[in-house]
C-alpha cells in the first residue's frame, strides 16, 4: 500500500496566483467590489488547488466537511447557515463561501450563490476540503488588499 503524504496547501502572494484573465474582468469596471473581490479569491484558490494532487479520497459530504472545519481556530468565529436550496452558506467578516452537495455526492466551494460549481473539493477527504476552507479565509483579506491596491494604482 502507498501511503501519501498530507495535503499542503500553500498561501501565495495573490499577485502571481491570481489569473489574469480572471485580474482584466475584475478591474472592467462592470463588477461591484465584492462580486470583483470573489471573483479574484476564487481564481485565487484555483491556483492554491491546482498545485496538490488530489487525495483521491472519498469526500464524506458537506456536513462532514463543515463538522471538521468546526476544530480549526482560525474559524472559530465564521458563522454557517443552512441555504434554503441546500448546502451552507460560510461567512467570516465580509468573506463568504458556499459549500454545496450534489445528489451524487460531489462537494463544490464556491464565492456566489449563483455559481452552478466552483471548486470541485470531491476528491479530498473531508479533512483536506476543511482546511481547504481555511486557507481560503485567510488569504481573503490579501486577495481584498491586492484588488484594492492595483485599483487604486491602476
Amino acid at each position: 500500500m502507498i501511503q501519501k503524504p498530507p495535503v499542503v496547501f500553500t498561501q501565495y502572494d495573490p499577485a502571481r496566483a491570481i489569473s489574469p484573465a480572471d485580474l482584466a474582468l475584475a478591474l472592467n469596471g462592470a463588477l461591484r467590489r465584492t462580486d470583483a473581490v470573489s471573483r479574484l479569491w476564487l481564481s485565487y484558490g484555483r491556483a492554491v488547488l491546482a498545485d496538490v494532487d488530489p487525495c483521491m479520497e472519498a469526500n464524506e459530504g458537506a456536513a462532514a466537511t463543515l463538522a471538521l472545519a468546526s476544530r480549526y481556530r482560525s474559524l472559530s468565529r465564521m458563522e454557517v447557515s443552512r441555504m434554503p436550496e441546500g448546502g451552507y452558506a460560510l461567512k467570516r467578516g465580509e468573506a463568504c463561501l458556499y459549500l454545496t452537495e450534489t445528489a451524487a455526492g460531489e462537494v463544490f466551494l464556491s464565492c456566489s450563490r449563483r455559481e452552478a460549481c466552483g471548486i470541485d473539493l470531491t476528491d479530498f477527504g473531508s479533512d483536506a476540503a476543511a482546511y481547504f476552507i481555511a486557507t481560503m479565509f485567510a488569504a481573503y483579506e490579501r486577495v481584498a488588499k491586492f484588488y484594492d491596491t492595483i485599483r487604486k494604482n491602476g
